[in-house]
């Protein structure tokens, strides 16, 4: 299975995104994944819009997020230091970390103006 959509880069975009999903994927980690990445795009990438491509298959389900937006290598964040109390913690990246955890790889690529994210679950 193979699907591919492009969505406004707002939070109803975010909204419709989450439904395709979830009407191809009864697994909810591409939903809690998908959740981090595309708020991510709709608040910081100043993209107005962004495709969602989803492809099953081989006992694996690939998501690959594009957008439009500034440059931004999502794995160029540094790890947050989850053994750190709350107080000492620094902001961001607790979003990021969890990707991480839940995906078997993750790979970016800046292809002339698109940032392009691809997860496999």
């Amino acid at each position: 299975m193979k699907v591919k959509q492009t969505f406004p880069c707002t939070t109803e975009g975010l909204a419709a995104c989450q439904a395709l999903l979830a009407s191809v994927c009864e697994d909810p980690k591409p939903q809690i994944i998908t959740d981090e990445i595309v708020s991510n795009i709709v608040r910081c990438s100043g993209s107005a819009d962004f495709d969602v491509e989803i492809v099953s298959g081989d006992g694996k389900l690939t998501m690959v997020y594009t957008d439009r937006g500034v440059a931004f290598d999502p794995m160029g964040v540094a790890t947050p230091d989850v053994a750190a109390s709350l107080e000492e913690r620094e902001i961001g990246g607790l979003g990021l970390f969890m990707v991480r955890k839940m995906s078997k790889s993750i790979g970016y690529e800046r292809r002339g103006s698109e940032n392009v994210l691809t997860i496999v679950i």
